[in-house]
């Protein structure tokens, strides 16, 4: 499996012009929040028909600043806290972020976290979190601290999924290995970075921009 992977949107509509020509040469789009800036339900209802009116299986998960609203469209799913079999790759999700002094819409306390993904299946190949693992390349800020989550580090070397999907951390985009898993943030999708990654045999990754 191929497939194209964005987080960080926050409202910019030309992603969209770039991301609906590139995802059509992929199996599946997979989008790991923060598709909107301060939960503006409006544009993350378009954002999604766009998508689904154009026949683009899609993946996602709610980032700290999205709303937290159901989506009955065609081939778009929403797996927080869930997972689903998809051409034999068990995919898992978990949305939001830890706690920021931002007070931004969807936020959890690691007790909330630890709690949606022990939902999930002890067999997850690729999980798609908006929050990436804490104490990677891929978490660490401007000051070069580290302000990732520990319940999705937890999950990981628990679980060992083949991939991990992440964003939240605009600054910190990069490619990092946990053990066996590769941990891909894309850069934030408002300055029109995406990753490629593809799953046969060893998972591996690439980091663009249009």
């Amino acid at each position: 499996m191929k497939f194209l992977a964005i987080t960080d949107v926050h409202g910019r509509t030309q992603v969209l012009k770039w991301l609906i020509e590139l995802s059509k040469d992929f199996d599946l789009l997979a989008v790991a929040g923060d598709v909107t800036e301060w939960g503006d339900e409006k544009f993350f209802r378009n954002f999604y028909k766009l998508i689904s009116d154009n026949n683009i299986r899609t993946l996602f998960v709610p980032g700290n600043h999205d709303p937290i609203l159901e989506l009955n469209l065609p081939k778009i799913s929403n797996l927080h806290g869930g997972s689903m079999n998809l051409n034999g790759l068990i995919f898992g999700g978990i949305g939001g972020s830890n706690l920021t002094p931002f007070n931004t819409p969807f936020e959890l306390d690691d007790d909330q976290a630890y709690e949606l993904l022990s939902r999930l299946p002890n067999q997850i190949d690729v999980l798609i979190s908006h929050s990436s693992p804490y104490g990677t390349k891929c978490d660490r800020s401007y000051k070069g601290n580290h302000i990732g989550s520990k319940p999705v580090r937890s999950f990981i070397e628990k679980v060992k999924p083949k991939v991990v999907i992440s964003g939240h951390v605009h600054e910190a985009r990069s490619m990092d290995v946990l053990g066996d898993t590769l941990i891909v943030n894309p850069g934030p999708a408002m300055n029109g970075f995406y990753a490629i990654i593809s799953i046969n045999g060893k998972p591996r990754a690439d980091l663009l921009q249009v």
